[in-house]
């Protein structure tokens, strides 16, 4: 009988040991801004006025397992309604470039990645807010002054 006692006690001082080191990591976690299980992570980008209407991209990376990040397009309206803004390009937007308000235009220079490989698309939303997208040609990158900079 006495063996079950002492086996008791060990696992009872085991369960406590984990109880508090698993409360421990989940404060320093905490503390330092982190999670011990992280999830998504999500920034957007600074916004641009333009055509009555503040306009942001928006990057999510995953924090559970290795992934490429993700982008998209957000518009503000004047009451605080965010909307993403579909531009009809098909797969995964791997980088954007952008905004650069130049004639008229806000634009920007995405690279969707899907089956067929990676392309570089030229969206330019005019005054309305509605957005075009026309693809580059294959090997090009837009920079800054592709996109109406100067």
């Amino acid at each position: 009988m006495r063996e079950y006692t002492q086996v008791a006690l060990g696992l009872r001082s085991l369960a406590i040991k984990v109880a508090v080191f698993v409360l421990l990591a989940a404060a320093f976690a905490w503390f330092i801004g982190g999670s011990i299980f992280p999830g998504s992570q999500i920034v957007n980008c600074p916004e641009v006025e333009w055509a009555g209407s503040r306009w942001y991209a928006q990057v999510k990376g995953n924090g559970s397992h290795p992934a490429p990040v993700e982008w998209r397009i957000f518009r503000t309206d004047a009451s605080g309604d965010d909307t993403e803004q579909r531009v009809g390009i098909e797969g995964v937007w791997r980088q954007v470039r952008g905004p650069v308000v130049a004639d008229g235009a806000l634009r920007y220079g995405i690279e969707s990645e899907s089956r067929a490989g990676s392309n570089w698309w030229l969206v330019t939303v005019d005054a309305s807010g509605h957005a075009t997208a026309a693809a580059l040609p294959a090997g090009s990158s837009p920079g800054l002054a592709a996109l109406g900079a100067r």
